[in-house]
C-alpha cells in the first residue's frame, strides 16, 4: 500500500518534443507577456524545458473586448516579421475563448481553434461561478461541429467530481494546467489536478504561460505517482496531433 503512495520528480527530458497548446505568450495583448523581448525570453524558457512547438492562445473575453479574431491575428502577423528567424521553437495561433457575455460574438466571427481541423475550442469560465448561460453557449457551439476543451477546470472554485463527471458525459474535453501539479494556484487547485489526472480525466495538458518567473522550479518541484505520470505522457501525446 506505502508503495502506491510513492511519488517522484519527472526526469529533464520529460518534456523534450512536446507541445504547448496554452500559452499567454503573444505579447501585449491579455495579461500575459507584456512586450516582444519579454515574450522572446518566454519561448527561450520553453525551449530549455524542451518543448519544440508552442501555440499561442491570447484571452478572449469582456476584459479585453479589444481582441477579435482579426485584431489578433494582425499582432500574430507583426510578431512573426519581428521574430523573423529568431524563433527558438515553433509557434502558432489559437485562443482561450471565456464563457461570458462575448462569447457568441466570438462565435459569429470565427474562433482561432486549437486542431488541425478548425473544430477545437479552448474555453474557460470564471474561477468563482460560471455564466448560467454556459451550458447553452457550448450547446450551440457543438451543434455547429465544435468541440469544446475546458481549460483548466481544477481551478474553478465552483466545480466538483460530481459536475466534471457531467461534463465527461457530454463529451467536453478537459485540459490540465501543468503547474497545478506544483501548487501554482493553490491548494484546492493542486488536490483536483492530481485527483482528475489519476482518474485519466484530462485530455491534454498546457502551461498556461504568462510570465518567466518560477516556472522551471515549479515544474522541477512536481512530485507525480507513476499512475500520474504514465497519464501525463498520454496527455504529452495527444497535445503532438493539435
Amino acid at each position: 500500500m506505502l508503495f502506491g503512495l510513492l511519488r517522484s520528480s519527472l526526469p529533464s527530458e520529460f518534456f523534450e518534443g512536446a507541445c504547448d497548446m496554452h500559452s499567454h505568450l503573444l505579447p501585449g495583448v491579455d495579461d500575459g507577456f507584456p512586450d516582444f523581448e519579454k515574450a522572446m525570453e518566454g519561448l527561450s524558457l520553453m525551449k530549455e524545458l524542451g518543448y519544440a512547438k508552442v501555440k499561442m492562445t491570447p484571452h478572449f473575453m469582456k476584459d479585453f473586448q479589444e481582441n477579435t479574431r482579426t485584431n489578433i491575428e494582425t499582432q500574430y502577423k507583426s510578431f512573426l516579421t519581428q521574430a523573423g528567424d529568431s524563433l527558438p521553437v515553433e509557434i502558432s495561433l489559437g485562443g482561450e475563448y471565456m464563457l461570458d457575455s462575448c462569447f457568441m460574438d466570438r462565435f459569429e466571427e470565427g474562433f482561432l481553434t486549437l486542431d488541425r481541423t478548425h473544430s477545437m475550442v479552448l474555453c474557460e469560465t470564471s474561477y468563482m461561478n460560471a455564466d448560467p448561460m454556459a451550458r447553452e453557449m457550448v450547446y450551440k457551439i457543438m451543434l455547429k461541429g465544435y468541440q469544446p476543451v475546458i481549460a483548466h477546470p481544477e481551478r474553478y472554485n465552483y466545480a466538483s467530481m460530481g459536475l466534471y463527471n457531467r461534463w465527461k458525459e457530454r463529451d467536453y474535453m478537459l485540459q490540465l494546467n501543468l503547474l497545478s501539479l506544483a501548487g501554482a494556484y493553490g491548494p484546492p487547485a493542486k488536490a483536483k489536478a492530481h485527483q482528475l489526472l489519476k482518474a485519466g480525466m484530462y485530455d491534454y495538458v498546457g502551461t498556461d504561460l504568462h510570465r518567466v518567473a518560477n516556472v522551471d522550479s515549479m515544474i522541477a518541484s512536481i512530485r507525480l505517482s507513476t499512475k500520474e505520470r504514465d497519464q501525463l505522457e498520454i496527455l504529452l501525446e495527444n497535445n503532438k496531433t493539435l
